[in-house]
Formats: structure tokens, C-alpha cells, sequence
């Protein structure tokens, strides 16, 4: 193959990645928004925040890839046999970890003080929270959301381990292809990875001193 015929190969990937890397990312927020403000405001059980992050940060990827999917994929095969969803929810967990430190920065520059504000007028602390802290703390987040979702396109190269067809797997199977070509299918993929992560991470930057300028942040 020359090198547009592996580019184009490489390219099919392209829509797994992307598919895997947003789903997790979504996943990320789902668990890491709330985790971040009961570690916050909920301090009796803040520890087990503490636990879950130091876990799913501590513990790479691949390997709870091949816990789930090769462990609890033959006792639970729904959902746990679906290469898709295992890799999307293991990105999806360890993403939360990360993402739960991020928002946690955020509330912190917030601060206390609307939230006390919006409690002395007769909202509950959790309505005060979606109502007030939640918009700010997304526009004070919006570098490291940035920073992580390009982690997460990263990281979904992972996903190899369990038989998925993204871009690093057709990598490997373009090196695989006689006369095995060892340099050109991971040089092309690398700059696929750029080209993936580094307009996603700018504009949310980007976005982020906009929105900021606008509300006076």
C-alpha cells in the first residue's frame, strides 16, 4: 500500500475513536459533576469520592479493559460482552475520576459565596447548586474538559486489547500487511491523534475566556 491508500485505511477508523472517545467523555460528566460537589458539600462521605478517583486514576486503563471485558464478560455477558460499551464505560469511569478533580478546581474558584447567597433565599443546597454553581463551575472548567476529552481520544487507543477496529488497531493491522511496513501506519496515525485532539481542546479553551469575558469571570 502507499501512503493515501493507508491513510484512507486508517481513516476508517476514524468514527470508532471518535464514537468511544465523546461516549466516555459524556459518561465522565455524568459521574464526575456530582462526585465533585458531594466531595464539596457532602463531607461525611467525601472519602469514598476520594476512594473512587484514587482507583480509577491509579489503575491503567488496559488493564480494567481486560478485567471487564475478559473477566466479568462470561458471568455477566449483558452488558459486560459488548466490546463497545466496555470500552466506552472504563474510559467513561476513569474519565470521571479526572473530570470530578477538574469541576472540584472549579467550585473552588466559584467560591462560597453565591452559594450562600442563593441559600439565604430559600433555595435548598442542591437547587442552589444546579442553579448557580453548576453554569459557572462549566465555564470555569472548560481547559481542563478540554485537556481531558484529548486524553480520552488518546486513550481510546487502548481499546485494541479488546478487538475493536479504531485507529490503532488499523494501524497494527496495516504493519501486519506484507512487506510490513513498521514506520508509515503509526506515523500516520499519530498524526491523526493531532489532528483529532488539538481543534476540540482549542476551541473549548477558546469558548471557555469567551464565556468568561461575558460574565465577568
Amino acid at each position: 500500500m502507499d501512503v493515501w491508500q493507508q491513510l484512507t485505511f486508517l481513516l476508517g477508523g476514524v468514527p470508532l475513536t471518535l464514537s468511544i472517545s465523546v461516549l466516555s467523555f459524556l459518561i465522565g460528566i455524568a459521574i464526575g459533576l456530582p462526585l465533585a460537589f458531594v466531595r464539596a458539600y457532602e463531607k461525611e462521605v467525601a472519602f469514598l469520592v476520594s476512594a473512587y478517583e484514587k482507583v480509577f486514576r491509579g489503575v491503567p486503563e488496559i488493564v480494567l479493559m481486560l478485567l471487564f471485558y475478559f473477566g466479568l464478560g462470561p458471568i455477566f455477558p449483558f452488558p459486560f460482552s459488548n466490546a463497545f460499551f466496555v470500552a466506552a464505560f472504563v474510559l467513561g469511569l476513569r474519565s470521571g475520576a479526572n473530570q470530578s478533580q477538574i469541576y472540584r478546581g472549579a467550585i473552588r474558584g466559584v467560591g462560597d459565596e453565591q452559594m450562600i447567597a442563593g441559600v439565604s433565599i430559600g433555595l435548598s443546597k442542591w437547587r442552589a447548586i444546579w442553579h448557580i454553581m453548576v453554569p459557572q463551575v462549566f465555564n470555569y472548567s472548560t481547559a481542563g474538559l478540554g485537556s481531558e476529552y484529548a486524553l480520552l481520544i488518546k486513550d481510546s487507543a487502548y481499546v485494541y486489547v479488546i478487538g475493536l477496529a479504531e485507529l490503532m488497531t488499523k494501524a497494527i493491522q496495516l504493519k501486519s500487511i506484507p512487506p510490513g511496513d513498521f514506520v508509515t501506519p503509526f506515523v500516520l496515525s499519530a498524526v491523526l491523534y493531532i489532528a483529532l485532539t488539538f481543534p476540540i481542546a482549542f476551541s473549548l479553551d477558546r469558548w471557555g475566556n469567551k464565556r468568561k469575558k461575558k460574565i465577568g469571570l
